[in-house]
């Protein structure tokens, strides 16, 4: 017998006198997933808002990246903003390019979700932010829009009472904005002397929103009260600068241009009102963190997620002519198209899970 078949005889040996763990150790480790590829779609781009999220998206990706906690991340834009059929191509692309996440912020609540389904069929874990989808299985990171628009067409219709209002509202058919509307109707039916004259998007962008508001004004109806949404309400509010008018109250954006108008008019003692909710454009960001806790196996504690599997982001900060100074400190020094926006911390995500 050779001198190669008595090593191999006792390398036989020695493995057999091993203990389980270690002849399973590897086969341990081969089961482990390997670091995910993220596929992110936008949805839509080049607001102020989405810039803003889009940032947030990236400084993840870049904080994961070169943590070792991703393999890699990418980000499509719809080139169509806010075309559904456009965004289901670009999930396709990514469930043939492999990727182990899916991360999208859905311009429709229902018309991704054969596509959706597709991604889970081939192992693929996909996470919807700021709006939500209605497809099984989905995370869903967003804020309640029904109860931030609520809270803002309150202000407004209580400060009001009685006239002439205007709504311009974001992206046709996206589920955030439908939540809205939905909102505004629903706490407009308890205040009968306020008429709704004009009802029309601004496509959660200030250079159109500016553009349908001059048109409304220049029908010639008194509106009082103007109801719009973060990212279009300075431009509401410069139509009507530019036409020498003014709302008596308002929705605004919780950013620089239009808090530095707004300090005007406070100034000037003008008889004008406004409110100002933050709808944080780095939701992307945090959605991202908990995508990463769920793909590594993590599990949410009892009672975080509603209505199924939604996660609801809550602001904090609601403010009026009686905080403004709040706001305005945080505002000031920062750039006209800035928006306050955060992002929660990894500490504080982890915490939310078993």
């Amino acid at each position: 017998m050779s001198k190669k078949i008595f090593k191999l005889i006792g390398i036989a040996m020695m493995l057999m006198a091993l203990p389980a763990f270690f002849l399973f150790a590897s086969t341990e480790e081969a089961g482990k997933k390997g670091l995910p590829v993220v596929g992110i779609s936008t949805g839509s781009s080049g607001t102020s808002w989405r810039n803003i999220m889009i940032d947030a998206l990236m400084q993840v990706g870049k904080e994961y990246k070169a943590a070792g906690k991703i393999a890699d991340y990418k980000l499509v834009n719809n080139v169509t903003n806010g075309d559904a059929t456009e965004q289901a191509n670009i999930l396709r692309d990514f469930i043939s390019q492999g990727v182990d996440i899916i991360m999208v912020n859905p311009n429709s609540p229902d018309a991704l979700n054969g596509v959706i389904k597709e991604a889970q069929e081939e192992g693929i874990l996909v996470v919807s932010y700021d709006a939500t989808v209605t497809a099984p299985n989905v995370l869903n990171v967003t804020l309640d829009h029904y109860a931030w628009m609520k809270k803002n067409v309150e202000f407004i219709a209580s400060t009001l009472k009685k006239g002439n209002a205007i709504q311009i509202y974001g992206l046709e058919g996206h589920p955030a904005n439908n939540d809205r509307i939905k909102a505004t109707y629903d706490v407009l039916k308890n205040y009968p002397d306020i008429k709704l004259v004009a009802d029309t998007t601004g496509y959660w962008d200030q250079t159109k929103a500016k553009e349908v508001t001059t048109q409304i004004i220049g029908g010639g109806q008194r509106i009082d009260a103007a109801i719009g949404q973060d990212g279009m309400s300075y431009g509401i509010l410069s139509a009507f600068l530019d036409a020498n008018k003014l709302p008596k109250v308002m929705f605004g954006d919780p950013g620089t241009a239009f808090f530095k108008e707004w300090k005007k008019l406070r100034d000037k003692k003008a008889d004008f009102k406004a409110c100002a909710q933050p709808n944080p454009p780095g939701i992307g960001g945090t959605a991202f963190r908990m995508a990463l806790q769920l793909y590594n196996g993590k599990k949410f504690k009892s009672g975080i997620l509603k209505n199924g599997m939604t996660y609801y982001y809550k602001v904090g900060m609601f403010i009026t002519d009686d905080n403004f100074d709040e706001g305005w400190a945080l505002l000031k020094d920062k750039p006209d198209d800035y928006l306050l926006s955060e992002i929660m911390p990894e500490a504080d995500v982890t915490k939310l899970f078993q």
